[in-house]
């Protein structure tokens, strides 16, 4: 009896052994604590905490973090009273001082009448997994608290916030485009342009935006109309983004849309005031100019050269007066569609020398020098095309110093004849250079030297050569002149 009693003892004690040596060798941390836990018996730390050869009784200020002892203690209670296994997973003080994570389970030992003798407990570092969990749980409030924000900016404004998805469905819309649409979420999330009431040219185009921006990566602008579920037709202003995923891709569409038809009503006012004060102007002008010649020819007849002069110049300033008049109305036909293109097929280099003769009889501040051009036919509006020319001279006069060389240019090639417009004058920084073309746009340095102007010739320039399919830009430095184009396709021989 004896012997079969040292040998299930001698078997027990090899079994503990084996079960501790499978335990530390899995685990970061293994400990033993007495039957109530008020003392460590052991502890090694595997370099994640402190080892502890001999007993302690405060452990838990060494090694378990002030905000998650009362945590411990509850825990721990609840295993003594059942009997049961400890598992947590809390905060420690690691062995450098730094706060860790560990994941911790110790199992109780009974003796023969089922009484705790001690505890025998394993422990993992959690703490890079925590971490993790605390920085994902971080990135999903923020993301949360920039929704929210989202949602309330958008849902607050009168824009027009929306998103589609790359099958041309929306997947977002704002409280105004649903009431624009007079729908409700479910009703209009999910579905397509043509589902949301958009007449079937609109939603095409809108879809060959998208496949565009997709294509592209770039933003896309547009105007057009759209009937308010309540307010009737309107005009609108939009902006087609793509939204770019991690690898560089589109993943979405983002869009805004503003309502301007109060803008446009008001510009309409403002052309028909300005077309009209311009008529006005137009009939006691022309007057004037005829009195003015009538006087400039009886000074010359009767010798009297200083009032002679004097009735040419203001000549010359009525000539501009009557140019200018002449813009503004060109503009408000423009802004109104009731400008005309009149087509007619013509050849450019005999407009240029007519061009040119005028230059030489008005301009003798500088040296105008018209390039030799061989015939080149254009159909196009002669007389249009003849504005942008003298818009083109007259800014190249006004900007560059007395004196200096202006030259013209034209040169045929590839389908198209290209006009260049040279001055060596004070230059365009790179800030103007992409806004010239823009209506009622002055460049900085026509403010500061007060050059007269109101930005709207070099506009209509731009305006009357893409109605005739061309293209304008231009080339400049600041103190090195510039270069102004444009291009109109010719008729092919």
């Amino acid at each position: 009896m004896a012997e079969n009693a040292a040998d299930n003892n001698k078997r027990l004690s090899e079994s503990e052994e084996r079960f501790r040596a499978l335990v530390n060798a899995t685990s970061d941390v293994v400990y033993r604590m007495n039957p109530d836990w008020t003392v460590m018996q052991q502890l090694n730390g595997g370099g994640f905490l402190s080892d502890v050869g001999e007993p302690i009784d405060n452990w838990m200020d060494k090694y378990i973090h002030p905000l998650d002892r009362e945590l411990v203690q509850t825990a721990i209670a609840k295993a003594i009273n059942t009997q049961s296994m400890f598992t947590l997973e809390h905060r420690v003080l690691q062995a450098d001082g730094s706060l860790g994570w560990t994941s911790s389970k110790a199992v109780p030992m009974l003796d023969g009448q089922g009484e705790i003798t001690e505890w025998f407990g394993a422990a993992s570092d959690i703490t890079s997994r925590k971490r993790m969990e605390e920085a994902l749980q971080q990135a999903r409030d923020e993301a949360e608290q920039q929704k929210r924000l989202y949602e309330t900016v958008t849902s607050n404004t009168p824009d027009l916030v929306y998103v589609f998805d790359l099958d041309y469905r929306f997947s977002f819309a704002n409280p105004a485009l649903l009431n624009m649409w007079g729908k409700s979420w479910g009703d209009a999330i999910g579905k397509r342009l043509i589902e949301n009431g958009y007449e079937p040219w609109h939603a095409e185009m809108h879809e060959r935006e998208i496949d565009q921006i997709v294509a592209t990566k770039q933003q896309v602008r547009g105007e057009v109309a759209f009937p308010h579920a309540t307010l009737g037709r309107r005009i609108y202003d939009y902006i087609l983004a793509p939204v770019i995923n991690a690898q560089g891709e589109v993943e979405a569409i983002s869009g805004t849309t503003r309502d301007i038809t109060e803008i446009k009503e008001n510009e309409q006012r403002k052309n028909s005031f300005i077309s009209m004060v311009s008529h006005e102007l137009k009939t006691p002008l022309t007057s004037v100019i005829s009195f003015v010649q009538i006087s400039q020819r009886r000074a010359v007849q009767n010798n009297d050269p200083v009032a002679a002069d004097m009735l040419e110049r203001a000549g010359k300033q009525l000539g501009k007066m009557t140019r200018m008049i002449n813009s503004f109305l060109n503009v408000s036909r423009l802004e109104s569609s009731h400008i005309q293109i009149d087509h007619q097929p013509f050849d450019l280099s005999m407009l240029m020398q007519e061009v040119e003769e005028e230059a030489k009889a008005t301009i003798s501040s500088h040296q105008v020098v018209f390039e030799p051009v061989a015939g080149v036919q254009i159909n196009a509006d002669r007389e249009k095309i003849g504005q942008v020319f003298n818009n083109l001279i007259s800014n190249a006069v006004k900007y560059s110093p007395t004196g200096s060389s202006i030259y013209i240019a034209a040169v045929e090639a590839n389908g198209t004849v290209t006009v260049s417009v040279k001055d060596e004058g004070v230059g365009i920084s790179e800030t103007d250079l992409p806004r010239l073309f823009e209506r009622y746009y002055r460049v900085r340095e026509a403010e500061l030297n007060h050059i007269s102007g109101f930005g709207i010739g070099l506009y209509l320039c731009s305006e009357i050569v893409k109605r005739h399919g061309g293209n304008i830009w231009a080339e400049s430095r600041p103190d090195k002149g510039s270069v102004f184009y444009f291009n109109l396709p010719v008729i092919e021989g």
